[in-house]
């Protein structure tokens, strides 16, 4: 997916947001903007995949503020309120009839742990109320049986948020049973909210998972040119694809890679606009 016209205004709105939450130094601020200003420069005339330009700024932005993870607290806040929601989750979801398709709904409700999209608030203290009424939505797309039967092989798990990958256990409990394989994919090193290695430990992906391993560098998303050998080897072999969240939607939806299931909240209008639907639809969709 090509960078939209609406894309720049909540790209250089993450880069305040960051930057106000890792200094007070007004000069340090100006720097970040004026850096990121001159990468959307150069890159928007390209139209080249916003989760990739988004990568080139961020890092940047991290380089001038001299910080390595400025979301660590909004991370560590969603861990803890995922953790703190997830029996309550579970429970509802062992109840319903069909347990795989309510768990895959469930970790797209996780996705709205997202606190780079501007427009879009996290539920925290009322999660659960929240929770119940995204649930009574239902699914925008809804490929979940399709998505199911394809599990059954070799799967590639490629994660999102922090908040969010402690809800994704519950799908990925359903999918390893289902599965020859499962291997797990967070960011190499800390971008935005997205979950590392320490946020898949301490969601316990290591103890459902074959294999943990990472895109990396820490793109937001996926690109193929920073993949480590094991991971571009697994996507290779992959029977299908389970892509979290818009970032990897924006890096995948015109990949190589296939089958891939999208499952995802459209928090913006690029996105919902791209794939077919309106903004805070739930998606769980397969592209062949």
């Amino acid at each position: 997916m090509k960078i939209s016209p609406r894309c720049p205004a909540c790209l250089l709105n993450r880069v305040y947001l960051e930057s106000s939450m890792a200094t007070s130094d007004e000069d340090k601020i100006h720097r970040a903007v004026e850096e990121s200003l001159k990468i959307l420069a150069k890159r928007y005339p390209d139209r080249d995949i916003n989760a990739v330009i988004a990568t080139e700024m961020h890092r940047k932005v991290y380089e001038i503020l001299g910080v390595e993870d400025p979301y660590k607290k909004l991370k560590d806040k969603a861990n803890e309120v995922a953790l703190r929601f997830l029996p309550a989750i579970r429970d509802f979801v062992e109840k319903q009839d069909d347990r795989f398709r309510s768990a895959a709904i469930a970790a797209i409700i996780g996705n709205t742990f997202d606190y780079g999209v501007m427009g879009h608030e996290v539920a925290e203290d009322d999660f659960m109320d929240y929770f119940m009424k995204q649930y009574s939505k239902g699914l925008a797309i809804d490929d979940t049986a399709d998505i199911m039967e394809l599990c059954s092989g070799k799967v590639v798990y490629l994660t999102d948020n922090a908040g969010e990958i402690v809800v994704d256990t519950i799908l990925m409990k359903e999918i390893r049973q289902l599965c020859e394989r499962l291997t797990v994919v967070v960011r190499g090193k800390p971008i935005l909210s997205d979950a590392t290695l320490s946020d898949a430990k301490l969601a316990g992906v290591d103890r459902i998972a074959d294999e943990v391993l990472t895109n990396g560098e820490g793109a937001i998303g996926i690109i193929e040119e920073e993949l480590p050998a094991e991971t571009l080897e697994r996507l290779e072999s992959a029977d299908v694809i389970i892509a979290k969240g818009m970032a990897n939607y924006e890096c995948l939806s015109e990949s190589r890679f296939k089958p891939i299931a999208f499952m995802l909240t459209a928090k913006c209008e690029p996105v919902a606009r791209d794939i077919g639907v309106e903004v805070e639809d739930m998606v769980a969709m397969v592209r062949w």
